[in-house]
């Protein structure tokens, strides 16, 4: 259930596709995002690497290539986290990324949770199965302790309330996600002739709730009748909250999780709400964080490693007299996430005795402080109103944007525009834009709705750009995200192939060909991605300055006679990869490219002219689709 689990890669794991299986369609929600985690569940997804805390870059360029208009993720407006590394490439990810622009200063779009199809390879197998998880983790590489939920959907009429209130949920994602081929009525059909298997651990679904824009928000919870023991667990609570959860019921063992900062804030609360609670523990996030969605990476590492083990899950368990019960979601314990102003997504269930001993030995016990109610002081800094006025600033900026990207004809020229100045002069603020991946800042001007950028090489070409607002009050202030332009013309698949042909280059290429033809195993030989902050790439195995690698040889004529008689189809597959990619992979190779990766083209066109006789002889012409 996402409470025992010590690592932050259980999303992966659970939403990849199974052997035999690749995946359909696949629909995220998250409030903040990390592209470089998102290019890891694309990966995932696509049933590429097996080893999901390392990217190599041929099977990324693989996993984007097959996910194609089969990926998406809705995300709030203005937490889309700049790439400390790896823009280059991220710039294709203007494929995934949908904003919802609600004014982040009194709402914001918070649910978190996915929707998966899959369809099996076997074509006997009609059925497609839906995998639905629900939890409190973003997508990004924070790695805080988080609460999750993954259930099977299987065909199954007639549907139940559950299911169909998962249906609605499904139909308001997919029309936020706009992904082509599944409309918000085709979504909400297939969901709604699903029934949903949950884990052995759950009892019961007593409710599925998204809201607003599913459904009406549901409220706050009733204690259940005849209560003993309660577990809140949270990083932002808040006075009414708290409050209300300390009269819960009667003689109580009340219990709150949380974190420093949030016990220092209600200990000298006039309403004194924790009162009521009979301990009070605490696991902190890092220091700075306004809400624990770390947007990088601090360790300098940009692959799926450990940032740190603060505080994210949000949860309620509750033990009465007529069985445990759990509330899992993504909704802090605060007025905004329950009373509808947030888009939050919770699951209510009943659940078996040791989910609720788990959480309290693995989690309030086992790793949590606990705070005696009379050593709570306020002695966390008092928040900077510039800093949080840079806040609102962004995230009135996220709100209002509706920008455009167009080309001025004739010329080098990108002109973005809006309908609504980004920045005002009373803004007490500077605002910077790029493409992402680019160096050079533009600075637009306060009242502007309109700023020029350059026109790049088509590999370049994005409709992501990197906004920077920086305080003129304090110039240490400065705030930095990723938004999305709508580029006119749209880009097109030659500009996805450009990006990813790049990133696999000639010398993976060459290894997966072999690979396919079954001549090598594995690629241990691939480079990682993202390249490390100080530039270094990990030398290709078997290189020699010398001489060409071995492993990324050609293949052989011998190997691919070899390989038509043993499976056929690996044939076909080198015959299509060298279609899709071979042209592109030549174009993208840099001017300035080492003398290694200039042997490999060689070994590409040499081997792209040997296929030609390959083809003719083995008839591939009229076989390949």
């Amino acid at each position: 259930m996402g409470l025992d689990t010590t690592h932050s890669l259980a999303i992966l794991d659970a939403l990849a596709p199974r052997p035999g299986w690749e995946t359909d369609v696949a629909l995220f929600s998250s409030y903040s995002v990390d592209l470089v985690a998102v290019a890891a569940i694309v990966e995932a997804l696509a049933g590429e690497g097996g080893d999901h805390e390392r990217m190599r870059k041929a099977s990324l360029a693989r996993a984007c290539e097959r996910m194609r208009d089969r990926f998406r993720v809705v995300c709030q407006a203005g937490r889309v986290a700049v790439p400390s590394s790896g823009a280059s490439t991220l710039v294709i990810a203007d494929r995934w990324i949908r904003e919802v622009h609600h004014d982040g200063n009194q709402r914001s779009w918070h649910a978190k949770l996915a929707l998966v199809r899959y369809r099996s390879m076997d074509v006997s197998e009609s059925n497609g199965e839906w995998r639905l998880w629900i939890g409190s983790r973003n997508l990004t590489r924070d790695t805080s302790w988080d609460s999750a939920l993954v259930a099977i959907g299987t065909p199954s009429k007639p549907a139940n309330s559950i299911d169909r209130c998962i249906a609605r949920a499904g139909a308001v994602l997919a029309d936020k996600a706009a992904l082509s081929g599944w409309p918000p009525s085709k979504v909400e059909g297939e969901l709604g002739r699903l029934h949903w298997s949950w884990p052995e651990d759950i009892q019961e679904i007593v409710s599925f709730s998204m809201w607003p824009d599913a459904q009406p928000a549901t409220g706050f919870p009733k204690a259940p009748r005849g209560l003993r023991h309660l577990v809140a667990v949270s990083p932002f609570v808040n006075g009414s909250v708290a409050k209300k959860l300390s009269k819960w019921g009667q003689t109580v063992n009340r219990q709150l999780l949380t974190t420093h900062s949030t016990l220092s804030d209600l200990g000298t609360h006039g309403a004194k709400p924790l009162t009521g609670f009979s301990s009070l523990h605490q696991l902190d996030i890092p220091a700075g964080v306004e809400d624990p969605d770390v947007d990088h990476d601090e360790t300098g590492d940009d692959q799926m490693v450990e940032v740190h083990r603060g505080l994210h899950a949000k949860l309620l368990w509750a033990r009465s007299t007529s069985g445990d019960e759990l509330w899992l979601g993504s909704a802090n314990l605060t007025e905004r996430a329950w009373n509808g102003s947030n888009t939050e997504a919770v699951v209510h269930a009943r659940v078996v005795p040791h989910v609720g001993e788990g959480l309290l030995d693995g989690l309030v016990n086992g790793l949590a402080t606990e705070v005696p109610h009379d050593t709570l002081t306020t002695d966390h800094p008092d928040e900077d109103p510039a800093e949080r006025s840079l806040d609102r600033l962004r995230n009135r900026i996220a709100a209002r944007w509706d920008a455009r990207l167009k080309r001025v004809e004739d010329t080098s020229i990108l002109r973005c525009g809006t309908k609504v100045a980004p920045l005002l002069v009373t803004d007490n603020a500077d605002l910077s834009v790029r493409l992402l991946g680019q160096t050079g800042w533009v600075s637009w001007r306060p009242g502007l709705t309109a700023v020029e950028l350059p026109v790049t090489r088509l590999h370049y070409q994005t409709e992501l750009l990197e906004l920077k607002v920086r305080s003129t009050e304090n110039s240490d202030l400065a705030a930095s995200w990723i938004a999305r332009a709508i580029m006119d013309p749209p880009l097109d698949v030659a500009r996805d192939r450009a990006v990813l042909a790049r990133l696999m280059g000639p010398r993976a290429f060459l290894i997966w060909l072999r690979t396919l033809l079954g001549e090598i195993s594995g690629e241990v030989d691939d480079d990682i991605w993202p390249e490390r902050p100080n530039g270094q790439v990990r030398q290709i195995r078997g290189a020699s300055r010398n001489g060409p690698a071995m492993t990324w040889n050609s293949p052989t004529l011998e190997n691919v006679l070899r390989a038509w008689m043993r499976n056929p189809t690996t044939v076909l597959q080198v015959d299509r990869a060298l279609d899709t990619w071979a042209r592109e992979i030549r174009a993208g190779v840099a001017i300035d490219a080492d003398e290694e990766e200039r042997r490999a083209v060689q070994e590409l066109d040499h081997f792209e002219n040997a296929w030609k006789v390959i083809r003719e002889g083995l008839h591939l012409g009229s076989t390949v689709s």
